[in-house]
């Protein structure tokens, strides 16, 4: 009974971390490419300034005000949750604590670095929400255990 718990709680970590691999992967991507492309972006919209409807142009200069070392210090955020992904991946508790560092860090990055006085409610409750399922899960796991490891060798010394 207690194999089938450990089974299904294995099964949904794993469903989360696929679905975390698939997300952060995605974003770090994206903040590679809008990195890389900033500069472009900035020459041509400097160029063509009247290419885009006004509502676009103001949401476009926005996000040309941003540095570019901005773009690339989240996708190394985001590196180090797929890291802390992997760890999760192998039950280690210090994935949990990388992905969750790297998690808190990125949702504080616009106050931190932009200047602007809030934070994405949305992003402050879904980084919330799935740092508290890691945690039951890892938890469940025995991740946190420091007898975890002991006692996987009292069984192996008990059937010797």
């Amino acid at each position: 009974m207690e194999d089938q718990k450990y089974q299904s709680n294995i099964r949904s970590l794993h469903v989360l971390l696929v679905l975390s691999f698939i997300y952060t992967g995605m974003s770090l991507v994206s903040e590679i490419v809008s990195g890389l492309a900033l500069p472009w972006m900035s020459n041509w919209y400097a160029s063509h300034p009247d290419s885009f409807p006004e509502e676009w142009g103001i949401l476009l200069e926005r996000s040309l005000a941003i540095p570019q070392w901005y773009y690339f210090l989240i996708a190394v955020l985001d590196a180090v949750s797929v890291v802390g992904l992997v760890l999760m991946w192998r039950v280690r508790k210090n994935g949990f604590h990388c992905y969750t560092l790297a998690k808190l860090l990125l949702v504080l990055m616009p106050m931190l670095f932009l200047n602007r006085s809030y934070v994405g409610i949305g992003n402050i409750m879904i980084c919330v929400l799935m740092i508290g399922f890691y945690f039951y899960l890892m938890r469940q796991l025995g991740a946190f255990n420091s007898k975890r490891t002991t006692n996987d060798t009292q069984t192996t010394d008990d059937n010797a």
